[in-house]
């Protein structure tokens, strides 16, 4: 019963999104006004059904009803404290609950769109909600037409006793997704992904209706910066994950699912401050229409990568054909209706405002531009080049992380420099007096910065080069197949020169805005910030958010570059040690207990010490899950932070000889990594205010 309705939901769905697509693209084209707002009406339908089938799901697995395979195989076996929220995620555990997640909230941005535009139907939004509906009308389709992701198929009756309980117990949802940040990592993304669709459609709709003035981006702006929000929340959350569930002690590896967040992210970046320029200076309209596209062509890409199996990794679901062609169709489509789209109306979206300085706010913003696009572009094809033909560049190769980290470092580097200058730059053109005036706090204070880094570098990180090699392994081989030591130290260099100059000069242009305030309008300290973001939010939480980059880059540097690995063996004997750098660790013993998930937890006791001081750290407990349903292992790492780097050890399991083996890794600013994230995503949600800006430059206005 509960399968039947809950397929009847997702066809009703269907149906509905492709007849609302075609009254309102429909209606507007044959000027028929009561279809267009027939079609209204029908976008809040689809998002109903949509919604009901969310409620199915959920309901399924708050009730521990089995009826529904897809409950069987997520249901949450635990007794945590978090069970309930756990319960919650499984929605979006599997592959069909998550296409599920995401075909949902993109009728809820249409549903939103609707509701704010409903009163005034006007042609832009009307078409732009046709797009939409036909998005979720594709997505709806690969749910229906696929029994591998329907997360509506029945439980066979030989699984399931009288009363409705399992024959025998099943391994459920996997161990690793148990996890705080797996309760928030996937439906941030989601939303992130799900956004995308809204500028794009918008843009689409421009081009449908000929209306290229900055409109649509105005309308659609607000909505693009929110998905953006989410989209850095649910990657800074995915490396959280990555680095306290995996095991390994890092947080990127540039695996396939991982760059399928990165590609958009970028185009996003290029996106948003296209729709910047767009609104206040008239120019950049090609730019806009473009990254928006792009933006959404690279989420349809993450989701295809995820799902095809074409392309490997830890993250993906089980190969689908009915994905591989249903996500490769959407790709295609969208590009050639972009594409189409702009050949029809070449001419009419001349920019007003043209590049005629790179010295310029238009230039830094189109370098940007360029870079981003060009990144994501190039990322995604290294990602998806192992499935491509042999007689293309790279064709039939899977590519390293070496090969990805080889080029993000300089690249990274260069635009943080980039944003550094950009804001003290004036517009079209740059006056050498005013932006040297500009600049001499800003180069003053970042010198400053530079000293301290620079101290790091010398007293600790170079230093630590040398014994990451002595060390061997893959931390080793990792640092010599990035090039020779004296790049690898000049690297390190700019990227900390880089990482102070944005800071000092977001600091400054922060710290100008709130003393002017304090002068001008006779603010105390904390009524002047709070006024600051209050009436100036764009350009305040754009100037925040380049001081997470910052802070975030220098840590970075440091995680990324310099991190001391060492697997040890060691005795199980109490009191027993071993020394890694300035720490350590004492083994004080073992134990072993049934952890409530029809598994066993293995686990290892260590006091740490400082062995400069001789100070305790404290005592950690790293343990390793072994699942009696699936024979998995889960490592559970201990992580001790400090303010310079985190000590992360990780219990492996015993050797032939009864030793224990231990994962040890030091990550040097680490915490820059955690801290600079949460400035940035704070930032960009001040910007996200609905004030209108004021200017904090008087560069600002040329």
């Amino acid at each position: 019963m509960i399968s039947m309705m809950g397929n009847a939901l997702q066809v009703l769905a269907l149906l509905v999104a492709l007849v609302a697509a075609f009254c309102l693209i429909g209606g507007v084209k044959l000027r028929r006004e009561g279809l267009v707002n027939v079609g209204y009406l029908l976008v809040f339908g689809n998002a109903l059904a949509l919604t009901g089938c969310i409620a199915i799901i959920l309901t399924c697995l708050l009730t521990e009803n089995y009826s529904l395979a897809y409950v069987v195989s997520n249901y949450p076996v635990t007794d945590s404290a978090l069970k309930p929220l756990y319960q919650v995620s499984a929605v979006w555990a599997g592959r069909q609950g998550s296409l599920l997640l995401w075909t949902w909230l993109i009728s809820l941005y249409a549903a939103v769109v609707d509701w704010r535009r409903m009163r005034t139907t006007d042609d832009l939004s009307s078409v732009a909600l046709g797009v939409t509906e036909i998005i979720v009308a594709l997505f709806t389709a690969t749910l229906v037409l696929s029994e591998s992701n329907n997360p509506f198929m029945a439980t066979a009756a030989e699984y399931l006793n009288d009363d409705g309980s399992l024959v025998s117990p099943v391994a459920g949802m996997n161990p690793l997704l148990m996890h705080w940040a797996m309760i928030l990592h996937p439906p941030a993304t989601f939303i992130g992904y799900a956004g995308a669709t809204i500028p794009f459609a918008y843009a689409m709709a421009a081009l449908i209706c000929g209306d290229l003035s900055a409109r649509w981006v105005e309308l659609t702006d607000r909505l693009a910066v929110f998905a953006f929000i989410f989209l850095t929340i649910g990657m800074a959350l995915g490396a959280v994950w990555a680095y306290v569930v995996l095991g390994w002690g890092g947080f990127w590896a540039w695996d396939a699912v991982e760059n399928a967040s990165l590609f958009s992210w970028l185009t996003a970046v290029a996106m948003i401050h296209s729709f910047t320029m767009y609104r206040k200076r008239g120019c950049f309209k090609f730019w806009s229409m473009f990254t928006a596209a792009i933006t959404f062509v690279f989420v349809v890409l993450g989701t295809f990568i995820t799902r095809s199996g074409l392309v490997q990794s830890v993250h993906a679901f089980a190969e689908d054909p009915v994905s591989t062609y249903f996500f490769l169709g959407i790709m295609v489509l969208a590009g050639l209706a972009f594409f189409i789209g702009v050949l029809y109306r070449h001419g009419t979206y001349d920019d007003e405002d043209e590049v005629e300085s790179l010295i310029s706010k238009n230039g830094s913003y189109y370098i940007t531009n360029i870079v981003m696009v060009t990144g994501a572009i190039l990322c995604a094809y290294l990602t998806v080049s192992s499935s491509l033909p042999s007689f293309l560049p790279l064709g039939g190769q899977v590519v390293g992380a070496g090969a990805y980290t080889a080029v993000a470092r300089p690249v990274g580097t260069l635009l943080c420099l980039l944003m550094a200058v950009c804001p003290m730059l004036g517009w079209r053109r740059t006056d050498g007096a005013a932006f040297a005036r500009n600049m001499r706090v800003p180069a003053i204070l970042g010198a400053l910065v530079f000293c301290l880094l620079m101290a790091l570098f010398v007293f600790k990180f170079a230093p630590l080069y040398d014994q990451i090699l002595a060390d061997g392994g893959d931390a080793a081989a990792g640092i010599t197949e990035q090039g020779p030591k004296a790049y690898y130290f000049v690297l390190t260099i700019l990227g900390f020169l880089a990482a102070a100059l944005l800071f000092a000069s977001s600091a400054y242009l922060l710290g100008r805005g709130v003393r002017g305030r304090m002068r001008n309008k006779g603010d105390n300290p904390f009524a002047a910030v709070f006024n600051l973001f209050r009436h100036s939010p764009a350009q305040a939480g754009g100037y925040l958010a380049h001081l997470g980059v910052a802070i975030a880059l220098a840590g970075i540097v440091g995680s990324s570059m310099y991190v001391r690995e060492v697997t040890l063996n060691v005795s199980a004997t109490e009191g027993e040690t071993a020394q890694v750098g300035n720490y350590e660790l004492v083994f004080t013993g073992t134990a072993e207990y049934a952890d409530g998930t029809s598994g066993m937890v293995k686990q290892v006791d260590l006091d740490v010490y400082e062995v400069s001081t001789g100070r305790m750290l404290g005592h950690i407990s790293p343990s390793m899950e072994v699942s009696a349903a699936t024979n998995q292992s889960t490592l559970d790492a201990s992580v001790i932070t400090l303010p310079l780097e985190d000590l992360f050890v990780a219990f492996q399991g015993l050797n032939a000889d009864g030793s224990l083996s231990i994962h040890v890794k030091v990550n040097p600013l680490i915490l820059l990594n955690w801290i600079g994230a949460g400035v940035t995503v704070a930032g960009i949600a001040l910007a996200f205010l609905p004030r209108r800006a004021t200017p904090l430059l008087a560069a600002d206005e040329r």
